[in-house]
């Protein structure tokens, strides 16, 4: 079987699920790049949700974040640093307990938090989620939640049985 065989959906196996994933992520994050540029968001793709957060929060420690994203403290610490280079948020000692530190918005990250919420993607996938004829969003977060509850090796175990 050669490379492109191998890339024809009936050749594919359906147990790379999490390569699909993985493949619609990267697929988004490159389609949505000149939708961003066309509008000056600046903002990299994978870090629109923390300054979504930071809108709302105001002020917000590391831990505040990761709560409210929903994600490991160490994924949200990678992500901070270019966004302070990009001028989009700053951060600042918490004056009720010097070993936090909080981030905030700045004027340049609060407008790019406006023109992100101007431009939100909502309607164009939700017109993609008719298109495929699933909620896409609904499918990915209780599939999501679904394996927070019982994980795959659990699924596996059960499936063997």
């Amino acid at each position: 079987m050669i490379e492109s065989d191998l890339k024809r959906p009936e050749n594919f196996s359906k147990s790379f699920i999490g390569k699909q994933a993985e493949d619609l992520g990267n697929l988004i994050r490159e389609q949505i790049k000149p939708v961003y540029e066309m509008i000056g968001i600046i903002v990299p793709v994978k870090s629109c949700s923390i300054i979504h957060s930071l809108k709302k929060l105001t002020n917000a420690s590391l831990a505040d974040l990761a709560k409210s994203l929903n994600q490991s403290h160490q994924l949200i610490k990678q992500k901070l640093p270019k966004l302070k280079i990009l001028g989009l948020i700053d951060d600042t000692d918490d004056p009720n307990d010097k070993r936090r530190t909080l981030y905030f918005l700045t004027d340049k990250g609060k407008q790019q938090a406006k023109l992100l919420e101007q431009n939100s993607m909502s309607e164009v996938y939700q017109n993609l989620s008719k298109e495929v004829n699933a909620n896409i969003y609904e499918v990915l977060t209780q599939t999501i939640n679904s394996l927070k509850q019982k994980n795959l090796y659990i699924r596996f175990i059960e499936n063997k049985k």
